[in-house]
C-alpha cells in the first residue's frame, strides 16, 4: 500500500508515528504538508502531485491537516486538489473535513442529529456577549476555527470590564466567537473512533482553575489524564456523534454536567502526542489496521 499521510506539519507526531507503524508492517508511506500539494502538467492537461509524484500513484490519503488557521482559502484550494482521483479514497474528503473543522457547521449538524450540544451563541461584538451573559450567567467563549483550547475562555463573573476586554481582544483577534453556557463538571472525556468502533477513552481529570484540558498554551502539557473503559452510553453517543458527522474517524469531546452527557465537539484530526509512547503505539496501529482494512474493503 502506498500511502500518503498529509499533516498539519511534517513533524507532527500523530502523522510521524502513524507513518512509522505503517512502515514497519511493510507500506510505502510520505508524510506531507498542503503545501507540498501542487498543480502540475500532465499527459492530458493538469494533474495534482505530491512532492512531484502524481497523485494516482497513491493507494489512499490520510487527512490530518490543519484547516483551524489563514490562510483558509488557500488551503481548501490545496485540500480540493487531492478530492476526486480515481481509486485514491481520500481519509476523509473537505465536505466531510471542513464541515467538523467548522464549530458552527459542526453543532448545527450534530443538533440536526439529536446529539446533545451546549446551547451556542455566535458573537460577533460586544452587544451579542453581553446577550449571552444575560442569558446564562456563565459563558465560555471560543474561537468559531480554533483548537488545543487556544482562546477559549470562561467567563463566570458576568459582562464585567475585565471580561468585555477580554473578549473584544479575542474578537478582534478571530472576528467571531461562539459563546455557551459553561457546564459545571469534573472531567473531560475524548473518545477515539475508528470507522464504527471506539478505540480508546481518555478521561481528563479537569477541575478548579484546571478547568480544560489543555491550557491554550502549546508548550504546557494536558491535565492529569487517566485510559479508561466508557460506559455504554458514553460509547453509543460518541459513536453516534462521529456517524452525524460522515467522519471515518474522529475525537470526540465529551462532559458530563447535571444534564447528563453533552458533545462539546467532534475533531477530524484527533491527537495523541500527549501520550507516552507506548500509548501512543497502541492509536498508530489501530489506525493503520482500519486504513488495511478500508482499501482491503475497495479491492
Amino acid at each position: 500500500m502506498k500511502l500518503g499521510i498529509l499533516a498539519w506539519e511534517e513533524g507532527e507526531p500523530e502523522s510521524v508515528g502513524i507513518a512509522g507503524t505503517a512502515t514497519e508492517r511493510g507500506h510505502d508511506v510520505t508524510v506531507f504538508e498542503l503545501d507540498h500539494v501542487r498543480l502540475s502538467p500532465g499527459p492530458a492537461g493538469a494533474v495534482t502531485t505530491i512532492r512531484g509524484t502524481p497523485l494516482s500513484a497513491y493507494d489512499v490519503i490520510l487527512c490530518r491537516c490543519d484547516l483551524s488557521t489563514p490562510p483558509w482559502t488557500e488551503k481548501i484550494q490545496q485540500y480540493l486538489l487531492l478530492d476526486g482521483e480515481p481509486g485514491v479514497p481520500i481519509l476523509d474528503p473537505l465536505p466531510v473535513h471542513i464541515a467538523a473543522a467548522s464549530k458552527r457547521a459542526m453543532l448545527r449538524r450534530l443538533t440536526r442529529h439529536g446529539i446533545p450540544v451546549p446551547p451556542t451563541l455566535e458573537c460577533r461584538g460586544v452587544d451579542d456577549l453581553r446577550a449571552a451573559f444575560d442569558q446564562w450567567g456563565e459563558i465560555v467563549v471560543k474561537p468559531a476555527l480554533g483548537f488545543r483550547g487556544l482562546d477559549v475562555e470562561r467567563l463566570l463573573d458576568g459582562p464585567t470590564a475585565e471580561a468585555l476586554t477580554l473578549a473584544q481582544k479575542l474578537l478582534e483577534r478571530h472576528e467571531v466567537l461562539l459563546s455557551q453556557p459553561y457546564l459545571a463538571h469534573q472531567g473531560d472525556f475524548r473518545v477515539l473512533v475508528l470507522g464504527s468502533e471506539v478505540s480508546s477513552c481518555t478521561r481528563f481529570n479537569t477541575a478548579g482553575e484546571d478547568w480544560k484540558p489543555f491550557s491554550g498554551d502549546e508548550a504546557d502539557p494536558p491535565v492529569h489524564h487517566d485510559f479508561i473503559d466508557p460506559p455504554d452510553d458514553l460509547s453509543a453517543l460518541a459513536l453516534a456523534a462521529v456517524r452525524a458527522m460522515d467522519l471515518t474517524m474522529g475525537g470526540v469531546d465529551v462532559v458530563r454536567s447535571g444534564t447528563g452527557w453533552t458533545v462539546i465537539e467532534v475533531n477530524p484530526v484527533p491527537g495523541w502526542a500527549a501520550w507516552k509512547p507506548e500509548q501512543a503505539r497502541i492509536p498508530n496501529l489501530r489506525v493503520v489496521e482500519f486504513i488495511e482494512k478500508e482499501i482491503e474493503g475497495m479491492t
